[in-house]
């Protein structure tokens, strides 16, 4: 029978991706059981040790300084001075917070990786049958050992788009055609394109979020990550644009977004490298998937440092967009990217499960095209924009002008 979704409705999944569970023997599982018991409690404690570092308290009196008029940029609430008699106990307690959440994640990885050790009794045969295939195979460079070949091939007119999935896949990528149209034209982005986004990601967040649990364990943890990765993305993108009208419901949503945005990392990037390891341990190690999670994770580290930096230096931002007046443009445009390509990689995922487009080309597109393509678009837009790519990383703000 045909599948009523594109995404979610192969409640078979897991015994599709049997190829991709251990052959380790029992004794092997128990060591790497041991492994990540020992391993949790030092990554939570060293994610709960970022609280720690608690920027120095801001000065009682306001040290911004006003730009002149002409030059005046959308600010958000994070660049507004704190004056006398403002504690900084609530910016501590952000990063206090902040830490939390990546402790969530962090034990949710875990368990997640303890859970995909456990074989099914329905792939006990297969297993048994190329155990020592694996076993004498030192490094999987082409990812033979995934069992991609026996995923079954299927058109793309084999799936069923008529259903809350395939509107929500067809309606981004209809929007985003306009978006890069406008991006190209040099234009930017109205209030209406920001509540249309929302309009298209925030159902798309819920029912991907809700139908996460039909796939196989694998897949489920990029799926929930994903979720709060474009949480963020929103957050950010009402956060800078209406960072001049509302700039402390801005900061406000700002801080959410980057506390969810904490969690996810923690749990995917936990979940993916100790995956790495096991399969390393397995004689079944994939070095080609390196650099595509190395790439994801520089670009996902610059959204601590930035929030780092605005709370360490409440006038930093402001610095920013007093000398790059078009930085909150270029952060919207980043935002709205970043959405699409989300959703994208997620679809591409789901045509390899379901076998429309499979095994290494697929993973190539997902790597080429929703990281390293998506951050050239950002970068070549940033040099018709009087906006920073990266320099504002390196600029103070007034705290520390003296």
């Amino acid at each position: 029978t045909t599948p009523s979704h594109p995404s979610f409705t192969l409640r078979g999944l897991r015994a599709m991706d049997s190829s991709h569970v251990s052959t380790e023997t029992g004794a092997q599982r128990l060591q790497s059981r041991a492994r990540s018991s020992r391993l949790l409690p030092g990554l939570v404690a060293s994610v709960g040790a970022g609280a720690v570092f608690v920027p120095a308290p801001l000065s009682q009196a306001s040290s911004c300084e006003q730009a002149p008029a002409p030059l005046r940029a959308p600010v958000a609430s994070s660049t507004r001075c704190r004056r006398g008699g403002e504690s900084s106990a609530d910016w501590q307690a952000v990063l206090l917070a902040t830490s939390a959440a990546a402790g969530v994640g962090a034990t949710l990885a875990a368990r997640r990786a303890r859970a995909e050790e456990q074989p099914s009794s329905s792939s006990a045969q297969r297993l048994r049958h190329v155990g020592s295939a694996l076993q004498a195979q030192k490094v999987d460079w082409l990812g033979s050992s995934t069992g991609w070949k026996d995923i079954r091939s299927k058109s793309i007119l084999d799936i069923d788009w008529l259903n809350i999935h395939g509107l929500l896949t067809v309606s981004s990528v209809l929007l985003f055609l306009g978006q890069i149209s406008r991006i190209l034209a040099h234009q930017a982005p109205s209030e209406l394109e920001v509540w249309i986004t929302t309009a298209v990601y925030l159902p798309w967040i819920y029912y991907c979020w809700r139908d996460c649990d039909q796939l196989e364990n694998h897949y489920a943890v990029t799926f929930y990550a994903s979720c709060g990765w474009a949480f963020m993305s929103l957050t950010s993108l009402h956060s800078v644009v209406y960072q001049d009208k509302f700039p402390d419901l801005a900061f406000g949503i700002l801080v959410l977004g980057n506390l969810v945005f904490a969690g996810s990392c923690v749990y995917f990037y936990g979940y993916h490298w100790s995956r790495m390891w096991r399969h390393f341990q397995q004689n079944r190690f994939r070095p080609l998937w390196i650099p595509g999670l190395l790439g994801l994770m520089c670009l996902h580290l610059l959204t601590p440092l930035d929030f780092t930096k605005r709370v360490d230096d409440m006038g930093w931002w402001k610095t920013v967009c007093t000398v790059y007046p078009d930085e909150w443009w270029w952060v919207a445009d980043v935002r709205i990217i970043e959405l699409f390509v989300t959703a994208a990689a997620l679809l591409l995922i789901i045509l390899h499960i379901q076998g429309v487009f499979t095994g290494m080309k697929n993973a190539a597109v997902v790597v080429v095209f929703t990281i390293f393509a998506p951050l050239a678009l950002m970068v070549l837009e940033s040099t018709w924009l009087r906006a920073s790519a990266w320099q504002h990383y390196l600029m103070v703000g007034p705290k520390y002008f003296g």
